[in-house]
C-alpha cells in the first residue's frame, strides 16, 4: 500500500500478490487523513494525565469509583440511567472474571476529566452492556469476553473521545440518546479483538471538521467515507474471523462485515450514528450480507432492499428494520402445538434451510410479521413436531401454500413443462447430464424427465410444487412452473 505523487496529484494505490486492486486520487484532505492514520502520534503521546493513578499502578477503592461516578450522573439532568441498566453495570463491575480494577482506573479518570457527568453516564452505560461484547474465536476455544479482556487506557479513550464528539461536535446531539450509546459508543463492531482505535481515529479525522456547522454533517460523512475507502476494500477470501479495527490499516482488505466495521469506526469518530445492518441468508440467493448504515441521512443502503429479512445489530439484541428496505408482508399459518412453542422461518441457502426469524405460537397459530416481498421466495415454516410447510410469496404481497406430499399424490392435473436450452435457469448443455427434483416432506425427490431435441429439459409439471434441476450451467436455485395467461410458460426462480 503505497502513496505515489503524479502529474495529476497524490494517489494512494493498493497491490496484491503484485497485481493493482485499487488505486485512489486524493485531494488534500484525504491525503492529510490519510497521513495522519499512518501516525505513531496517537501511541507515542503520553496518556490523559487523568489516568495518573492507572500509571502509577496505586489500589483504588473500586466500588467508591462506581458510586462516585453514578452521584455524578445523578445530580445532572441532562442524561439519565435507568434502575436496570444501573443493575447491569454493577454486576459486569463486580463480577468474578471482571477486570474491576482497569475499569476502575478509567471510571475515575472519566469523573475528573471534561463533560464528567456524560462521562459517566456513557462509562456505566457501556459497562452494563459489556458481558455481551467479545472478542470471538472461530473455534470458540479462545474467546476473550471484554470484561476481562478491557485495559483502563483503552476504556477511558473510547468512552472521553465518544463523548468529545457528542458535546463538541456541531451534529453530536443531532443523535437520540439511544442511537448515541448504541451506534456511536460502541467500543467493537462485531467480534474483533479490542484494540486502542477511539483516540487515534479522533486525531486522524477530526482536524478535517473544525468550523463546520450542522449543516455540514453530510460533509463529515464524506471525510469518513473517504477515510475508509482510500484505504479498504472488499475481499471475500478472508479469515473468518474479525479482526481489530487499527489491523485493517495493516491488511487492507476484509469481508463485508469488515468493511461495515471499518466504516463504522470512522462514522462513530465523527459522532455519526451508524449501525450495522445485515440479513443472515439472503431468500433468492446463496451468502448473507452486513453493510453499513447511517440512519435518518437519505433513502436506506440498497444493499439490503431484497432481503426477507434485514436486521440491525444492537447491544439489546437484534431490530428487525425489514419494512425500511422492502415492500413486506405477513406469513400465518395454523397449528396445533402449545402457546409459546417457537417456530423457525427458513430460506434455501448454501443447499439447506437456514433460519431467518422466529415467532412464537398462540392460540393455534403462528405469525411471522414483516416479511420481506420485493422478490418470489419460497420460504420454509419449521413447527416443532408438525410437518414442515413452504410459502410461495409473490411481489404483491400474497402468500399461497406449496404441495409437500409424496410424490403421485399431487393436486390438479399436471401440464407440460418444456424448458428451452436457454431459459430462466440458465442453460442446459447437449452433452451433459441433469436432475429434476421436487421438494417433499422427505427432503429433495428426483421425478422423471425427459431431454428435448433441442437440448432442453420438459417434465410434468404442477404449480403448487417446488422444483430444482441440479446440473452444470443450470440455477440448482428452487424454482416453481406455471401457465400464464397467455398459455405461456412462467417460471420463478427462488
Amino acid at each position: 500500500y503505497v502513496l505515489v505523487k503524479c502529474p495529476d496529484g497524490m494517489h494512494a494505490i493498493h497491490f496484491r500478490d503484485g497485481k493493482m486492486r485499487n488505486d485512489q486520487l486524493l485531494d488534500a484532505s484525504r491525503e492529510r487523513v490519510l497521513r495522519r492514520l499512518y501516525s505513531d502520534a496517537s501511541y507515542t503521546t503520553p496518556p490523559a494525565k487523568e489516568l495518573g493513578e492507572w500509571l502509577s499502578g496505586k489500589d483504588i477503592d473500586t466500588n467508591k469509583v462506581f458510586v462516585n461516578a453514578l452521584a455524578l450522573v445523578m445530580k445532572q439532568h441532562a442524561v439519565k440511567l435507568d434502575g436496570d441498566t444501573v443493575e447491569r453495570a454493577y454486576a459486569n463491575y463486580t463480577a468474578d472474571k471482571t477486570n474491576t480494577k482497569e475499569l476502575a482506573y478509567a471510571l475515575d479518570a472519566l469523573s475528573k476529566s471534561e463533560h464528567a457527568a456524560v462521562n459517566c453516564w456513557a462509562a456505566i452505560w457501556l459497562i452494563s452492556r459489556m458481558d455481551r461484547m467479545s472478542f470471538n474465536r472461530e473455534t470458540r476455544q479462545y474467546d476473550m469476553p471484554d470484561l476481562q479482556a478491557v485495559d483502563a487506557q483503552a476504556f477511558y479513550e473510547n468512552v472521553f473521545y465518544a463523548v468529545k464528539a457528542r458535546e463538541e461536535l456541531p451534529w453530536g446531539h443531532a443523535a437520540s440518546d439511544n442511537d448515541f450509546l448504541q451506534f456511536v459508543l460502541s467500543p467493537r463492531g462485531s467480534g474483533e479483538p479490542l484494540q486502542r482505535w477511539r483516540r487515534h481515529m479522533w486525531d486522524a479525522l477530526s482536524p478535517e471538521v473544525v468550523n463546520f456547522t450542522r449543516d455540514d454533517m453530510p460533509k463529515a460523512i464524506e471525510i469518513a467515507n473517504h477515510a475508509y475507502g482510500d484505504y479498504f476494500q472488499y475481499e471475500g477470501d478472508t479469515t473468518w474471523e474479525d479482526f481489530g479495527m487499527l489491523t485493517s490499516l495493516a491488511v487492507h482488505e476484509g469481508r463485508c462485515e469488515d468493511c461495515s466495521n471499518v466504516l463504522n469506526i470512522m462514522l462513530w469518530t465523527l459522532g455519526i450514528p451508524a449501525c450495522q445492518a445485515y440479513t443472515p441468508w439472503w431468500g433468492h440467493a446463496d451468502g448473507n450480507h452486513a453493510w453499513t448504515w447511517v440512519r435518518g441521512a437519505g433513502a436506506v443502503p440498497g444493499d439490503g432492499i431484497n432481503g426477507v429479512k434485514v436486521y440491525v445489530k444492537t447491544w439489546d439484541g437484534k431490530e428487525d428494520v425489514t419494512k425500511e428496505y422492502s415492500p413486506v408482508t405477513q406469513v400465518r399459518l395454523s397449528t396445533g402445538v402449545r402457546d409459546g412453542t417457537t417456530a423457525k422461518l427458513m430460506v434455501w441457502n448454501s443447499d439447506d434451510w437456514r433460519e431467518i426469524a422466529q415467532a412464537t405460537a398462540g392460540k393455534g397459530e403462528v405469525v411471522f410479521e414483516n416479511v420481506g416481498c420485493r422478490l418470489n421466495f419460497a420460504l420454509l415454516m419449521r413447527v416443532p413436531s408438525e410437518v414442515d410447510r413452504i410459502a410461495d410469496v409473490r411481489t404483491d404481497g400474497s402468500v399461497r401454500w406449496m404441495n409437500l406430499a409424496e410424490i403421485g399424490k399431487e393436486s390438479g392435473e399436471a401440464f407440460t413443462a418444456a424448458l428451452d436450452a436457454k431459459c430462466a435457469l440458465g442453460e442446459f448443455a447437449m452433452d451433459k447430464a441433469y436432475a429434476l427434483q421436487v421438494y417433499t416432506n422427505d427432503g429433495w425427490k428426483d421425478v422423471a424427465s425427459e431431454r428435448t431435441d433441442t437440448g432442453g429439459m420438459s417434465f410434468a409439471a404442477h404449480p403448487d410444487r417446488l422444483y430444482r434441476i441440479t446440473g452444470e450451467g443450470i440455477n440448482a436455485r428452487p424454482f416453481t412452473v406455471e401457465m400464464g395467461a397467455g398459455g405461456e410458460l412462467v417460471i420463478l426462480v427462488r
